[in-house]
């Protein structure tokens, strides 16, 4: 499932690229489209839907990804990944304490894979920090693995900010430049435009090595 979810990301960034890339040979035209996803930047009240959406899945092992590439779409790269942060956050405490409260029941369903038993083995900071900051990485093994295992509130609570930080910021500048820079009239095929999508293929690639490596069986 974790060389899925990285192979996922890989075929998004392609399919980015080659969207920047039709839209500015003017093969496509999705300025409209654009700006009606843009209005609602202009909504004081979805930030806080986006945060609470991202708690309430994430609290319940549910998967909020996607909403990162719509905010891409919706907002600069920094607004993105302080929703981003904030709303993951949140939705890890959240699944933290709800697995906490039911780890006799939880425990059963996630000893027998492996990830859980390198949190079992090593759940320090940096080992928590490299499984956050991995593309593909399912938060939700991530959140209720350390809610069962009562890891240390503060590391987990620091990498849980900085992981969501590292990917909230190279995924939402991925979108945000393959959809602005084309409509700005910036030239698509720059360092500037297209290094969000280079970084990501890197990691995704770092993150199926690991896989491989390490995790024989990540759900």
């Amino acid at each position: 499932m974790f060389i899925k979810s990285s192979l996922k990301i890989l075929v998004l960034a392609g399919i980015l690229l080659t969207a920047a890339v039709m839209q500015h040979k003017g093969v496509i035209d999705l300025s409209g489209e654009l700006a009606r996803v843009e209005n609602l930047a202009q909504l004081w009240w979805a930030p806080l839907l986006f945060i609470f959406l991202k708690f309430a899945l994430y609290s319940v092992a549910m998967p909020a990804g996607p909403f990162i590439w719509l905010l891409g779409v919706i907002y600069v790269p920094w607004a993105a990944t302080l929703i981003t942060i904030v709303g993951g956050l949140l939705g890890s405490l959240g699944a933290y304490y709800v697995a906490g409260y039911f780890s006799s029941y939880l425990r059963d369903k996630f000893s027998g894979t492996q990830a859980f038993s390198l949190l079992q083995d090593n759940s320090g900071f940096f080992q928590l920090l490299a499984l956050r900051s991995l593309p593909g990485m399912p938060h939700a093994l991530v959140n209720y693995s350390s809610g069962i295992l009562q890891v240390r509130l503060m590391p987990y609570i620091i990498t849980a900010t900085l992981g969501f930080a590292c990917k909230g910021f190279i995924y939402t500048s991925a979108v945000y430049n393959a959809t602005h820079q084309v409509e700005e009239g910036a030239a698509i095929i720059s360092i500037h435009a297209i290094w969000p999508l280079f970084l990501l293929v890197i990691l995704s690639l770092a993150g199926i090595f690991f896989q491989k490596k390490y995790i024989k069986n990540p759900c």
